[in-house]
């Protein structure tokens, strides 16, 4: 019951706020968002190297972990975050040249 409260009440927010910027403005940020996230999947599902599996032989297991570390962040969050830059430097060099 609760959840369904809480549920209800978030979304009733999101209406308002939709509404007070314009259904229309974020219909096209949310377009856009989507093109971005596909042109980043595109562009960098094989440039990350994610921390699982992990090799089973030693020299593999140590060049895997460097490409990892040089990958995400941290553990397993942010990975692929080089390339996500990429991405979007390139979307704003063509967006505001």
């Amino acid at each position: 019951k609760d959840d369904y409260l809480l549920y209800n009440a978030a979304q009733r927010s999101l209406d308002k706020t939709i509404d007070a910027l314009g259904r229309h403005r974020v219909e096209e940020n949310v377009k856009l968002l989507r093109s971005l996230q596909q042109q980043n999947d595109e562009q960098c599902a094989s440039k990350v190297t994610m921390p699982c599996p992990e090799p089973i032989d030693e020299q593999e297991k140590r060049e895997h972990i460097r490409l990892v570390k040089e990958s995400c962040y941290f553990s397993d969050i942010g990975c692929g975050h080089a390339c996500t830059d990429e991405v979007l430097a390139d979307y704003a060099e063509k967006e505001w040249a």
